[in-house]
């Protein structure tokens, strides 16, 4: 799987190894003698065992064994819900405070963006929360991810080994446990527009404006509602499937842009000088550092790699690459600024951005054949 030509399945295991090493030596600065060491002899085991694994013969009884994954998937899923269940959370991250906090103010009739965690998410961030909300763990975010993520790799996956790699990948970033421990629902928020686009191949039919049509349009709208980021993936993915319809590309973006909307206009009536100055647009564009305009330019340059995407994979291996970017450029800007060491160590940059691109270059990692001379073979 990471032979020569494959060159998806080799760019998205190097990013993953380098976002799960900023990750790693981050926290092993904080914990450990020589990070620097420790990080290289990380990076070098990652690599080695995702090359290792990735030679397995298909024929490998273990890995071609149905049973054995889902009992292998089975035990991540029942390791993390004990976790999250009798262990407390670590760390001072703030986003299961935010939106707790979000939650509560909301339910009491106060203003939910007014909250002093400053919640950078949109509306239906939260409004998915309330489950786990009344159940009285936010926490669990993090295990509805996980789900929604294995699940979808066992419906996507062209083979058990590549079910079997890309779970042995995620279990070797720090990422995953990241979440676990300080629970953070970054994960499950990426999994929300993906698991839109999983429905959206199924049902929705481009060449229809039918009933389905719209409901997909209303899920795309609500997925939206969540971060702002969605709209990086949305502009791959719609120009991908709608770029032989582009009429009905258009009637689509406007019921997703209405959906977006809709669910901004009541806390916008509610108080608009606190929506402004607090609400998701403006904490948002804060916590990024980068400027508004460039957001957009880049949104629309991302657009172009869905026009030129050959199949899905290669959809998320580019929703990837440019979720990947602006968190890296970010990183850059406020190592230039303040120092590396300040930037990474000692939390001026906020690496969990890069929980963003990971689901999609994993599910990116695929089992596909190439040629010798051509590359990739887009058909069996």
């Amino acid at each position: 799987m990471f032979e020569r030509r494959h060159y998806i399945n080799l760019i998205s295991l190097l990013l993953t190894a380098f976002v799960s090493s900023v990750y790693f030596f981050k926290y092993s600065s904080v914990y450990l003698r020589h990070p620097f060491l420790l990080t290289a002899i990380y990076i070098l085991i990652f690599v080695f065992v995702a090359l290792a694994i990735g030679k397995i013969k298909d024929e490998n009884l273990l890995i071609s064994n149905r049973k054995f994954l889902i009992t292998f998937s089975i035990l991540i899923l029942a390791a993390t819900f004990l976790w999250i269940t009798f262990l407390p959370r670590f760390g001072q991250i703030g986003r299961l405070p935010a939106i707790k906090d979000w939650l509560d103010r909301f339910f009491s009739g106060r203003f939910p963006y007014n909250s002093p965690f400053t919640p950078s998410g949109y509306p239906f961030l939260f409004f998915s929360s309330i489950p786990f909300y009344f159940i009285g763990n936010i926490g669990y975010l993090e295990i509805a991810g996980l789900v929604l993520f294995i699940y979808l790799l066992f419906l996507s996956a062209k083979s058990r080994k590549e079910i079997f790699v890309v779970l042995i990948i995620l279990l070797m970033t720090p990422i995953l446990y990241y979440g676990i421990v300080v629970r953070d629902e970054l994960f499950f928020n990426m999994m929300i527009p993906l698991a839109t686009i999983f429905i959206a191949e199924k049902y929705l039919n481009v060449d229809k404006s039918d009933l389905k049509f719209i409901l997909i349009g209303i899920l795309f709208g609500l997925a939206l509602s969540t971060r702002s980021v969605v709209a990086i993936i949305y502009a791959i993915y719609l120009l991908y499937v709608f770029r032989t319809a582009i009429p009905k590309g258009l009637f689509f973006l406007i019921i997703v842009s209405s959906v977006f909307i809709l669910l901004l206009i009541p806390f916008l009536i509610w108080d608009e000088k606190s929506f402004m100055h607090n609400g998701p647009i403006a904490i948002q564009s804060y916590l990024s550092h980068i400027p508004f305009w460039s957001a957009v330019l880049f949104i629309l340059i991302s657009a172009a790699a869905g026009w030129i995407a050959a199949d899905l994979q290669e959809v998320f291996f580019a929703c990837g690459i440019f979720l990947f970017i602006p968190v890296f450029v970010s990183m850059l800007i406020q190592i230039s600024q303040v120092g590396f060491n300040e930037a990474i160590v000692n939390d001026i940059f906020d690496p969990s951005y890069y929980i963003f691109c990971i689901p999609f270059l994993l599910l990116s990692i695929k089992d596909y054949k190439v040629d010798k001379t051509l590359g990739k073979i887009l058909t069996d």
